[in-house]
């Protein structure tokens, strides 16, 4: 083979490899932009959001690896604590109740809101500012905080005395559990890590008192010796 033949076929090589290398870079960017829109889309799933109609609607959610789960406040729903999986293709978390039927949480990347559950949902800038609120309160007034404190130390003696002989448990009347996996909670607020235990749908409670704060119904229980609150949303009366 001459010089003259070996530079031209070089030349041609080099010519079909240049697209093809433009091309396979330019793939290559197209994936990370899509890996990393997707990651970020799922992170928006956190934290509370409101109804855009009606702020006393809240979802609050949390998540734990890939899976997803919510609490709402003045929403009914039987998705409360089920498991759910992000789809990056449909930027939404999706919830399988078992039959085959799939709800979707649909985040909407140009307004960057959440709709679902019948609802547009926003982000909630209260609920952070009332946990920062609280955290400066419990930092700058040591009396305001030995105050929250006392009822914690009296919670041991009401399930010791449930424990020891349920008479405060059988005076009660019982309540029906509707949600899946329902979340009891030392007090009655779904912005605060207070989670004691949770119930299951058909599950039978026992009614010792009640309390309507921010507009929304709740129970306090007791289920097998141990007292916490329930949404009036997810229990009731028999």
């Amino acid at each position: 083979m001459s010089n003259t033949t070996y530079y031209n076929n070089l030349l041609y090589l080099r010519e079909i490899q240049s697209p093809v290398m433009k091309l396979y870079y330019s793939f290559l960017v197209a994936i990370v932009l899509i890996i990393t829109s997707c990651s970020s889309d799922a992170n928006k799933f956190s934290g509370v959001w409101q109804s855009i109609n009606d702020p006393s609607k809240q979802i609050i959610f949390t998540h734990s690896g890939d899976s997803y789960t919510f609490e709402t406040r003045n929403i009914p729903t039987p998705l409360q604590g089920m498991p759910g999986t992000y789809n990056a293709k449909e930027h939404a978390l999706e919830f399988d109740k078992g039959n085959g039927e799939i709800t979707r949480l649909v985040y909407n990347v140009t307004v960057k809101h959440i709709l679902g559950l019948g609802e547009e949902f926003e982000k909630s800038k209260d609920a952070v500012i009332e946990k920062d609120a609280e955290t400066t309160t419990a930092e700058t007034t040591p009396a305001e905080t030995t105050t929250e404190e006392a009822p914690a130390e009296k919670a041991p003696e009401e399930n010791a005395s449930v424990a020891d002989n349920s008479t405060n448990c059988a005076k009660g009347k019982l309540l029906s559990i509707t949600g899946n996996n329902v979340r009891v909670r030392s007090e009655p607020d779904l912005t605060k890590q207070n989670i004691l235990f949770q119930v299951h749908k058909n599950y039978e409670v026992v009614h010792l008192d009640d309390k309507t704060v921010d507009g929304q119904k709740w129970y306090k229980v007791c289920y097998d010796g141990n007292i916490g609150w329930v949404s009036g949303q997810y229990a009731t009366k028999k």
